[in-house]
C-alpha cells in the first residue's frame, strides 16, 4: 500500500484516500499530523469542516472490508486505468512528489529549476514580479488541465519551490547573483550616464552612480519585503556605497582581467610559435609600438623580414646582433648574405621587367649604316631626274645675304656660293684652248643640289643661334622643295632617311628623360614626344619607331645608373624614383603604369633592406662601444642620454643617443631573460623563414591584446559590484 511521509513517520493510506479530493486529502493530512507523537496541540474548533468530513468519511470506510470498499470504488478509466472521475498523475513541481510530500533536491530537473527561477527572481525591482508571473501560468494551466482549484496548485508550487531553494541554497544564491547582474547590464547599456560611464566632471562620475544604486537598491528591497521602510533604507544604503565604490574598483577589476587575458593569450601564442614568453612579448611590443598592418610583409617581396618592418623591430634585431651567441650570428648572417645579393637581384629584376638593357653606341651605328644602306636608292631617283631650277633659290639668298647680318649672314652667304656651278679642269682647258669663256652660272644637276641639302644639313648641326638657325632651315626648305619638283620618288627615299635620323635623336633624347636638370623634359613634355612621335613624317608609311628608341635610350640610361651605383642603394633609388614624382610619371609614359611601379618598388624595397641592414650594423657597433665602456669604468658611468646628444650634437645627437638608449634597453631585457635558446629563436623570428606571415600575424594578436575590451569589463564590474551588492542585501 501507498505511504505518506508526515514529519518523519511513515503513514499507510488506501484506495479510499486515493480517491479523495486534492482539498481532502491535504485536510486529512493536516489532521493525521496532529495526531502524530510530538505534535503540537491544536486550538480548539481548528479542524475545518471539510477536515471533518474527511476524518468521518474515512473512519466509516476503514470499518468495511477491503473487498465491500473496493466495491464502493467507481469503475476505472480505460484510457488512464484510474478510477471515473480521478485524473490521471501529473506531477505540478518537478522534484516533488505530491502524494508521498517528499522532496528530491538532488534532481537534476529540480536545480534546473533553481537555477532558473533564482536568475528570473535575482532581476532587480522586476524579478519576483517576473518569477510570480511565471508561476501563476504554471499554477494555471496545471489547474486547467487535472481540474484542480487554482489555489491548492498555486500553494503546492510556492511550496515545491521554497523547498527546492532550502535543499539548493548555494545555488540558489548564485543564480540570484546572476540574475542582479544580468538585469543590471541592460540599464548600464542604455544609460550609461546614470551609472558614470563617460562623466567628465567628479560629481557625475562618483555622486551620480552612488545615488543610482542606492535608488535600484533600495526600490528592490522594498519590492522584495513587501513595503518594509527598515529593510528598504538598508537596501539604499548598500546600493549607494557600492555605487560609490564602483568608479574606483571597476577600473581596477578591468584592468586586472584584462592583464590576466592579455597573459594567457600571451603565453597560448607563444607555445603555438614555440617562443619563450619573454621572448615573445618582446616581439609583439614592438610590432606594436610600430603600428605594423596585416599584409606589410608581403609587400617586401620574397627577401623581406620582420626586422624591416619598423624601427623598433630593427632595433630589436641590432641589439640581437650586439649580443654574444647563436642569435648574433643568425641575424649578421643573415643581412650580409642578403647585401650580397643586391647587385644580382637588382639587376635580374629590372631585366625581368624591362627587358635587356641596349648599347646607345650600337643603335645609333646601326642607323648611320642604314642610311648609307639607301645611297643607291637615291641615285635611282637622280637617274629619272630632269634639270633643276636655282635662279629662284638664288635670288631668294641673295636677298637674305643683304639683311642679315652675323653668322647667319655667313651661313646664307655659303648656301648661295653652293649654288654657283664650279667648272671642271677639263671645261676650263677646253675653254682656254678655244677662246671661249669658262662654263658658269647657276647649278642646273639635281644630285649637285641633293649635296647641297646634304651640306646644309652638316651646317645645322653646328649652327648657334637663333637666327642662323632660322636662316639655314629656310634655305635648306628651299632647297629641298626645288628636288622634291625636279625628282621623282626623292621624298620616298628623304622620308627612309629622316626617320632613322629622328631614331638616332630618339635614343639621344631617351637617356636625359631621368635627369634632374632643365635639359629633362616634363612628365608632360614627354607624354607628348611619346604621342608624338609614333605619328609617321613626310611620306613614311606605319607609324614612327621613335617611342621605342626613347625607351631604349632611358633603359641604357638605367643600366648605367645601375651599374656606378648600385652598391649604393640609396642614391640608386634617389636617381631613379628621384625626390619628387616626376621619375615615376616619366617611366609610366615610356613603359607604362606598372612597370614603373614595380621598379619604384623595387628600389624602395632595396633602399629598407639597406637602411635595415645599417641599422643593425650600426646599433651592433653602438653596443658593443657601450660595453667596452662599461668594462673600462666597470659600469659606474652615468651614459650618453638624450640631453648630452643634444648638447654635442644637436637634434641628430638627441636621436642618436634615443636609439643608443632604446638599444640598452633591449640587450637589457635580452640579457636578463638569461635564456640563449630565446633569444636565438628571436633572431630566427626576425630573419625570416617559410612561416614569417603565420609569426608576424600571431605576434600582432599579442600585441594587440586579448579581444576583452577595458570599457567592457569595466562594465560588467560595475554590474558585479551594483547587482551582487544588491542580491547580498536582500531581505
Amino acid at each position: 500500500m501507498p505511504t505518506l511521509n508526515i514529519q518523519g513517520h511513515k503513514v499507510q493510506v488506501d484506495d479510499v484516500f486515493l480517491s479523495m479530493t486534492p482539498g481532502q486529502q491535504n485536510a486529512a493530512v493536516d489532521e493525521i499530523a496532529k495526531s502524530l507523537p510530538g505534535a503540537p496541540a491544536s486550538s480548539a474548533g481548528g479542524v475545518s469542516d471539510a477536515a471533518k468530513t474527511g476524518i468521518a468519511k474515512a473512519q466509516e470506510l476503514m470499518k468495511l472490508s477491503e473487498e465491500e470498499r473496493r466495491k464502493l470504488l467507481p469503475p476505472a478509466d480505460p484510457n488512464t486505468g484510474q478510477p471515473a472521475g480521478v485524473p490521471a498523475f501529473a506531477p505540478g513541481v518537478p522534484g516533488y512528489n505530491r502524494l508521498t510530500g517528499e522532496i528530491d533536491g538532488d534532481d537534476a530537473v529540480s536545480k534546473i529549476r533553481t537555477a532558473s527561477g533564482g536568475i528570473l527572481e535575482g532581476i532587480p525591482i522586476v524579478g519576483p514580479m517576473i518569477r510570480g508571473g511565471v508561476d501563476r501560468a504554471a499554477a494555471a494551466t496545471i489547474a486547467a488541465m487535472n481540474g484542480e482549484k487554482y489555489d491548492d496548485v498555486m500553494r503546492r508550487i510556492e511550496a515545491g519551490t521554497e523547498a527546492e531553494k532550502s535543499m539548493n541554497p548555494k545555488l540558489d544564491t548564485a543564480a540570484q547573483v546572476t540574475g542582479a547582474v544580468a538585469g543590471t547590464i541592460p540599464a548600464l547599456a542604455a544609460a550609461p550616464e546614470a551609472f558614470g560611464i563617460g562623466a567628465t566632471t567628479k560629481l557625475g562620475k562618483y555622486a551620480v552612480p552612488a545615488i543610482t544604486g542606492g535608488l535600484m537598491n533600495g526600490a528592490d528591497s522594498a519590492v522584495r519585503s513587501g513595503g518594509d521602510l527598515n529593510k528598504a533604507g538598508l537596501g539604499a544604503g548598500v546600493g549607494f556605497a557600492t555605487g560609490l565604490a564602483a568608479p574606483f574598483l571597476a577600473p581596477l577589476a578591468g584592468r586586472g582581467v584584462k592583464a590576466i587575458a592579455d597573459k594567457i593569450q600571451l603565453n597560448s601564442i607563444a607555445k603555438a610559435l614555440g617562443l619563450d614568453k619573454s621572448a615573445t612579448k618582446v616581439l609583439a611590443d614592438a610590432v606594436r609600438q610600430d603600428a605594423v598592418e596585416p599584409g606589410a610583409l608581403s609587400q617586401l617581396g620574397e627577401n623581406g623580414m620582420l626586422m624591416d618592418l619598423g624601427p623598433n623591430l630593427r632595433q630589436t634585431a641590432g641589439a640581437i646582433a650586439a649580443t654574444p651567441g647563436e642569435g648574433k650570428a643568425i641575424v649578421r648572417n643573415a643581412i650580409g648574405a642578403r647585401d650580397a645579393d643586391a647587385n644580382w637581384r637588382i639587376r635580374s629584376s629590372i631585366n625581368e621587367t624591362l627587358g635587356e638593357a641596349p648599347t646607345p653606341s650600337r643603335i645609333i651605328d646601326r642607323a648611320n649604316r642604314n642610311q648609307q644602306y639607301l645611297a643607291p636608292l637615291y641615285r635611282e631617283a637622280l637617274r629619272e631626274a630632269a634639270p633643276v631650277d636655282a635662279a629662284p633659290i638664288a635670288r631668294y639668298l641673295d636677298a637674305e645675304a643683304q639683311t642679315l647680318r652675323g653668322d647667319a649672314q655667313k651661313g646664307i652667304q655659303r648656301v648661295r656660293s653652293m649654288l654657283d656651278y664650279v667648272p671642271t679642269p677639263q671645261e676650263i682647258e677646253q675653254a682656254r684652248a678655244t677662246g671661249q669663256p669658262v662654263p658658269s652660272g647657276l647649278v642646273t644637276d639635281a644630285e649637285t643640289l641633293l649635296n647641297t641639302r646634304h651640306a646644309i644639313d652638316d651646317l645645322l648641326q653646328t649652327a648657334q643661334g637663333t637666327n642662323h638657325v632660322n636662316a639655314l632651315t629656310t634655305a635648306r626648305q628651299a632647297v629641298d622643295d626645288e628636288l622634291a619638283a625636279s625628282v621623282p620618288g626623292i621624298k620616298e627615299v628623304d622620308a627612309k632617311y629622316a626617320e632613322l635620323a629622328r631614331q638616332k635623336e630618339a635614343v639621344q633624347r631617351g637617356q636625359t628623360v631621368l635627369s634632374s636638370g632643365r635639359e629633362a623634359p616634363r612628365p608632360d613634355e614627354l607624354a607628348d614626344e611619346v604621342r608624338q612621335g609614333a605619328l609617321p613624317q613626310g611620306l613614311q608609311v606605319g607609324p614612327s619607331a621613335v617611342p621605342l628608341r626613347l625607351r631604349e635610350g632611358a633603359r641604357a640610361e638605367i643600366e648605367r645608373i645601375v651599374g656606378t651605383k648600385a652598391n649604393d642603394r640609396v642614391a640608386l633609388q634617389q636617381i631613379i624614383k628621384g625626390e619628387g614624382d616626376w621619375n615615376r610619371a616619366r617611366l609610366s609614359s615610356l613603359f607604362g603604369s606598372d612597370k614603373a611601379k614595380a621598379i619604384i618598388d623595387l628600389l624602395d624595397r632595396e633602399r629598407l633592406f639597406n637602411d635595415t641592414s645599417n641599422i643593425v650594423t650600426r646599433n651592433s657597433e653602438t653596443a658593443a662601444r657601450i660595453a667596452a665602456r662599461d668594462a673600462i669604468d666597470g659600469g659606474r658611468s652615468s651614459g650618453f642620454g638624450v640631453r648630452e646628444g643634444f648638447i654635442a650634437g644637436g637634434a641628430r645627437g638627441a636621436t642618436r643617443a634615443a636609439a643608443t638608449r632604446s638599444v640598452e634597453r633591449v640587450i637589457d631585457a635580452l640579457s636578463n631573460g638569461g635564456n640563449e635558446k630565446a633569444i636565438s629563436d628571436m633572431a630566427r623570428s626576425l630573419t625570416g623563414g617559410p612561416q614569417q606571415s603565420a609569426v608576424l600575424d600571431a605576434l600582432m594578436r599579442a600585441g594587440q591584446g586579448s579581444r576583452l575590451q577595458q570599457s567592457q569589463i569595466d562594465r560588467v564590474a560595475r554590474a558585479l559590484l551594483l547587482g551582487g551588492g544588491n542580491a547580498a542585501s536582500r531581505p
